[in-house]
């Protein structure tokens, strides 16, 4: 033991005694730590808006425009607007399309946004019934930088987002506006189905009188002698006739278009609830691909992600049933359809219910599931489509003919009713001199009272639709839920859930985040030119005699050991003060650090005291390995296989997770676990170092083979 002391204080007073070796020492001491700070500090923050605003995306607009009525609409030049007020990124506006696509060639810009030239006109295209998606394309230069096309990737996200969230509001702000003068009026304390209804109301009591005038007519003209003494009375009668059937006439007439909008409305709340629906659907099967991707052994999917996606095809399944409720019995093939599309839906539960059982299956099975549960939803689709057809093509002319036929008979009726004062004087003078007449006119107002009849009949039915619909629970829900703020429930449709982010182990900066990687790295760089420069082999010593090789091994490493702790505890203190990353921990972080010194300088110097050069080159492997497939940057998960089994042996893993739990927050017994991981490599090191102390030969073999080259000495 006191000779492996000696070797020590002998290594010590020659490294003091010599001005040259301590400059080196210096050097050997700070290169380490300016490795791991320069690098933390390039990737501080480079996310954040002033890093972001700094790179430089093009946006041009060759959008044309749409004219409405008087009004100019240029969706593309209000997106430009918005973007100018936008800081996140160095946006530049230039003048034409081309300038902008051919900048990104250039590598001027890194990206490129242009608007269609149909945008505005596509936008509203839904409109006209012939849907067409406007689109803004979307250039990048993918060769300039690697993370740039990802920053510029997620600004052209947001601006999509964006766009749908002001297309969507609009949108259903005006149809909740709508709803709301057609549903509820509160300052009237009434609603449009209530006037129409009263409208009925009034037309159903007109019809009353009207058939109560015509039988008084005809028993009039039963006794022939009677109206001829009462020729007068009749007259009367005819002119109190016309006046209530012209009046019942015309609020038969308004009642009529109040029943038109009404059947236009019930059929167009229903059309558009089978597109929201299909495209409820089309989102639902975006979320399965987001959520399971390509089915591997590393997938690992929660019942309660699978839960929420049953919730989620529930709740368009509710939806979809209360907006075609109205209409999925008026016509037998909208009725099995609509039937069809219930049991696509209760197959589309049924197929996310089995993927609960994924974990239990094999991949292909899996994989089967999956592919089986997107085939069912694509079938859901594909009859709301057909019954989409339906409900335009069917169901709504079908609602439109009844009502026209109720329009035609209150016409007839007009028509018959709306006598003027010198043809009823006529009849009456007919009356008198032509008695047969009347037998005619009796034959006339048969007709007519049947037709009366006719007409009330279909009436009644239509007033007790209306009050059935007024009645229902869904209807009041309705009501209640378009009198709150039409702004505030368009808000709630475009983003109706909050992501609340509870970030665990939260690291302040990306700089925070990267720490542990480049601080591990520049400790196995600060061991590596340590035993790049430094000699391992110990050269006789004068006085000191019987040196035993485990003497030379450890008196030599003391010195590699004590400039490894300082090259730490400088980078250390650099880290803390100068670049001043945010650490939960920093003792333990100090802890970390120094064990992971102690582990990696001793591994590299029994690799170079056991196998000399080729030592030193497997040390260099070693990182390169390390650097690539360690985890530092990259997620494990997302190497390539290789680098995947091989993780788990790396020394930079246990050096990694030490100073995470450090600097983000312990986790159980990870630190312990983790400066027990690099202990074993002390361990190792150990075992290596004795093929070093025993086996001299094998080195002095591999030192001579490389000497008698002329390049490599």
């Amino acid at each position: 033991m006191r000779n492996i002391f000696r070797i020590f204080r002998y290594d010590a007073r020659r490294l003091y005694t010599n001005v040259v070796a301590v400059v080196v020492i210096m050097g050997l001491a700070v290169i380490p730590s300016l490795y791991a700070w320069f690098n933390i500090l390039s990737n501080w923050d480079p996310y954040s808006e002033d890093a972001t605003s700094n790179i430089q995306v093009a946006v041009a607009t060759d959008d044309l425009g749409i004219s409405i009525d008087d009004a100019k609409l240029n969706i593309g030049d209000k997106i430009i607007a918005n973007l100018k007020e936008n800081k996140a990124i160095h946006w530049v506006f230039t003048d034409t399309s081309e300038e902008a696509i051919n900048g990104v060639y250039a590598g001027d810009y890194y990206a490129a946004l242009v608007v269609n030239e149909r945008f505005s006109e596509d936008m509203i295209s839904f409109l006209g019934g012939d849907i067409n998606h406007p689109v803004i394309h979307y250039y990048e230069n993918e060769k300039k930088n690697a993370i740039a096309p990802k920053i510029t990737g997620k600004v052209k996200t947001s601006i999509q987002t964006e766009v749908d969230k002001a297309f969507v509001s609009t949108l259903a702000k005006l149809l909740l506006e709508v709803s709301e003068y057609a549903i509820s009026d509160k300052n009237q304390g009434t609603n449009l189905t209530q006037k129409a209804l009263d409208k009925m109301y009034d037309l159903d009591s007109d019809i009353s009188t009207c058939l109560t005038i015509i039988d008084s007519y005809m028993s009039l003209i039963d006794s022939a002698g009677a109206v001829m003494d009462a020729a007068k009375e009749v007259t009367d009668e005819l002119d109190s006739l016309k006046d209530t059937g012209s009046a019942m006439a015309d609020a038969a007439q308004a009642t009529t278009d109040v029943a038109r909008n009404g059947v236009d409305t019930v059929s167009d709340v229903a059309t558009q609830t089978l597109n929201q629906t299909e495209g409820k659907l089309t989102l639902l099967s975006d979320q399965i691909n987001d959520l399971f991707g390509s089915i591997d052994v590393n997938t690992r999917i929660t019942d309660g992600q699978i839960d929420a996606l049953i919730t989620a095809n529930e709740a368009i399944k509710n939806a979809y049933d209360q907006g075609i409720k109205n209409v999925r019995d008026v016509n037998e093939t909208v009725s099995r359809d609509a039937t069809q599309v219930d049991a696509d839906f209760d197959k589309v539960n049924q197929d996310l219910t089995e993927l609960k059982a994924m974990p239990s299956k094999t991949i292909t099975d899996a994989q089967n599931a999956l592919n089986s549960t997107k085939a069912d939803i694509e079938q859901c689709k594909s009859g709301l489509q057909v019954l989409s057809k339906n409900v335009t093509y069917s169901v709504k002319p079908q609602l439109r003919s009844s009502v026209n036929s109720v329009e035609k008979s209150l016409l007839e009726v007009k028509n018959l009713l709306n006598y003027s004062s010198d043809s009823i004087n006529d009849l009456a003078n007919i009356l008198h001199s032509y008695p047969e007449m009347m037998k005619f006119g009796k034959g006339n107002l048969a007709s007519t009272r049947a037709e009366v009849v006719k007409m009330q009949t279909g009436l009644r039915d239509l007033i007790k639709d209306m009050e059935d619909l007024e009645n229902n629970e869904q209807y009041q829900l309705l009501a209640k839920i378009i009198e709150t703020d039409p702004e505030i429930i368009a808000d709630f449709i475009v983003e109706p859930v909050a992501l609340d982010k509870q970030p665990i182990y939260p690291m302040e900066t990306n700089g925070d985040a990267t720490a542990p990687f480049y601080i591990v790295l520049s400790i196995w760089f600060g061991a590596l030119i340590l035993v790049a420069i430094m000699k391992t082999k110990v050269q006789p010593i004068v006085g000191l005699t019987n040196i035993k090789p485990y003497q030379e091994f450890f008196g030599r490493y003391i010195l590699f050991f004590l400039i490894g702790q300082l090259q730490t505890l400088i980078t250390y203190a650099g880290c803390m003060f100068y670049v001043q990353i945010n650490v939960e921990h920093p003792i333990l972080l100090y802890i970390g650090c120094a064990v992971t010194s102690f582990s990696y300088t001793f591994l590299l110097y029994s690799l170079t005291y056991a196998f000399g050069s080729v030592g030193e080159a497997i040390c260099v492997v070693l990182m390169v390995i390390q650097v690539a497939g360690s985890g530092g940057t990259f997620p494990v998960e997302v190497l390539p296989g290789f680098f995947q089994v091989l993780y788990k042996y790396m020394p930079f893993a246990y050096g990694l997770t030490a100073l995470r739990e450090a600097i983000g927050g312990l986790y159980e017994h990870d630190f312990l676990w983790a400066l027990l991981g690099l202990l074993v490599y002390v361990v190792i090191s150990f075992l290596i170092g004795l093929i070093g102390m025993k086996g001299a030969k094998l080195q002095t073999f591999i030192e001579e083979k490389l000497e008698e080259q002329d390049v490599i000495g």
